[in-house]
C-alpha cells in the first residue's frame, strides 16, 4: 500500500510538472534577448505554486456568499486570477530587473504556471489514490492542453496590457488586464461545465487562437528597447 501511495504521488507530481515546466521554458524563449535572471523567475514559479492554497481557502470562504452556479465561476475565476497577480506584485512588479515592456508579462506566466501545476498535482492525484490511474493520465494530458495553457494567457494577458501601457495609466491597464483574464478563464470554465465534445472543442480551439496572439504579441514586445515599465 505504501509503495502505491509513493507511486501515485510520484506520478501526480510528474504529471502536474512536467506540463508546467514545458510551458515555462517555452514561453521564456520570447524573453531570450535579454532573459530575467533565473533565480527570480522559479521564486515566482514557487510562490506562484504555493498561492494555490490561498486561493482555494478564498474560494472556499465566498461559496458561502455566491452559491449560484454562474456567480460561483465567476468569483472563484476572479480570485485566481487576484491571487496570481498579487504573488507578480509583490515579488517583482517593483523590482529593477522588470524594466522592459515584455517582463511583466514573463514575471505573470512564470507565476501562473507555478500555480498550474500545483492545481494539476491536486487534480492528478484524486483519481490515483483510488487506484484509477488511466483518469489521472487522462486528467494529465488534458491539463496539459486546457487548464495549464489557460492559467499562462490570462495571466499574460495581465502583464502584456501592463507592459503597453504608459506608466501614468497603469493602475487602470491592471483593471482592464485582470477583467481580460476573469472573463477568458470564466468562459473556459463556463464551456468545460458544459461536459459536452462540441463546448470543449470550441474552448480549447479558442484558447489555442489566443495563445497563438498572446505568443505573436511577446514577440512584438521582445523587440522594444529597454523602457521605463519599473512604477516610481
Amino acid at each position: 500500500m505504501a509503495d502505491f501511495a509513493l507511486s501515485t504521488t510520484s506520478t501526480a507530481f510528474l504529471l502536474g510538472l512536467v506540463p508546467a515546466i514545458f510551458w515555462l521554458f517555452f514561453w521564456l524563449r520570447t524573453d531570450r534577448d535579454r532573459p530575467e535572471p533565473f533565480g527570480l523567475l522559479i521564486l515566482c514559479f514557487i510562490v506562484g505554486g504555493t498561492s494555490v492554497y490561498a486561493a482555494s481557502t478564498i474560494q472556499h470562504m465566498s461559496a458561502v456568499f455566491f452559491t449560484g452556479e454562474i456567480s460561483q465561476v465567476v468569483v472563484w475565476a476572479g480570485i485566481e486570477e487576484v491571487v496570481k497577480f498579487g504573488v507578480f506584485y509583490i515579488i517583482a512588479f517593483y523590482n529593477p530587473h522588470n524594466d522592459e515592456a515584455i517582463d511583466p508579462a514573463i514575471y505573470m506566466i512564470a507565476v501562473a504556471l507555478g500555480f498550474a501545476a500545483l492545481e494539476n498535482i491536486f487534480y492528478i492525484i484524486q483519481p490515483g489514490i483510488v487506484g484509477n490511474m488511466t483518469t489521472s493520465l487522462l486528467t494529465g494530458s488534458m491539463r496539459f492542453f486546457g487548464a495549464t495553457l489557460l492559467h499562462t494567457i490570462a495571466s499574460a494577458f495581465v502583464g502584456i496590457t501592463i507592459g503597453m501601457t504608459a506608466r501614468k495609466y497603469r493602475s487602470g491597464a491592471i483593471f482592464l488586464g485582470l477583467i481580460g483574464a476573469i472573463t477568458l478563464h470564466a468562459t473556459f470554465n463556463f464551456f468545460i461545465l458544459k461536459n459536452d465534445t462540441a463546448s470543449a472543442l470550441q474552448i480549447y480551439g479558442f484558447l489555442w487562437v489566443a495563445a497563438i496572439i498572446s505568443h505573436v504579441t511577446l514577440e512584438k514586445l521582445r523587440r522594444i528597447p529597454l523602457t521605463e515599465t519599473l512604477p516610481q
